[in-house]
């Protein structure tokens, strides 16, 4: 890896392909089982995607409808007895091509934005045990999550499972992915809070919180006399305005 590391910087030799999209995501489920309906896309995407892609319902159906108008899925209705009718999805050849270019485009890299690091950067503006509450509360945070992946594997890839497909395979590989990441942040977690309680002269006396004023009570009868004062003053505008263009 150092060796790697040390080599002269190396140039992509294609240029780059589309960036990933939620529309690409529902391209590959759909390549993965034919036929499938909105409503198992939508627990699919949740089992094996959740935890490195997030999608709301609602965003996966109206992404749907896109895809449809751009030709490169098919909808198709199914009726069912006793039960409401139920559209399932098929991918058509434009929609391979696009899935397949993608695939072989070269690699995207990260544009990383990661909300809790940004936070970190200022929590020493919260003193030691500010800080130390914010970083206990994102490790029960990383520590449900990894729960919640345990409970993935334990279910679908415990024990030495054999791989279904190769499909079956990669999804293990990303849900692996996220497990290590779970484990990683939870001992980062430790690590910044031992260094906090290691570090406790570096913080000021006074933190940013107690120095705070404390916030004026919104009073309705106040607020509703300058809302109408600023409205009155924007009337007397429009008349001023508008007499000089009439005159």
């Amino acid at each position: 890896m150092e060796d790697e590391l040390d080599e002269p910087p190396r140039r992509l030799s294609r240029a780059p392909g589309r960036s990933a999209t939620l529309d690409l995501a529902l391209l590959g489920l759909i390549a993965e089982v034919p036929g499938v309906s909105g409503y198992d896309l939508v627990k699919i995407f949740d089992l094996s995607m959740e935890h490195y892609w997030h999608a709301h319902p609602t965003q996966i159906y109206a992404t749907l409808e896109r895809m449809e108008k751009f030709g490169v899925i098919k909808r198709r209705k199914v009726a069912q007895r006793k039960r409401p009718n139920k559209r399932t999805y098929t991918i058509t050849p434009s929609g391979e091509r696009l899935l397949v270019e993608w695939l072989e485009a070269p690699f995207e890299g990260v544009k990383l934005k990661h909300p809790p690091l940004l936070r970190c950067r200022f929590l020493g503006h919260l003193g030691a045990d500010g800080a130390r509450a914010v970083l206990d509360e994102e490790r029960f945070s990383w520590a449900l999550h990894l729960k919640m992946y345990r409970e993935l594997e334990r279910k679908h890839f415990a024990d030495g499972k054999a791989y279904r497909d190769a499909n079956t395979m990669f999804t293990w590989f990303t849900l692996k992915r996220g497990i290590d990441w779970m484990e990683e942040n939870i001992r980062w977690c430790d690590w910044a809070m031992a260094e906090i309680e290691r570090n406790r002269a570096l913080f000021p006396a006074v933190s940013m919180r107690a120095g705070l004023k404390p916030l004026i009570p919104y009073d309705e009868v106040l607020h509703g006399a300058m809302a109408d004062a600023e409205e009155a003053e924007g009337k007397r505008r429009y008349a001023r305005r508008k007499a000089r263009l009439f005159k």
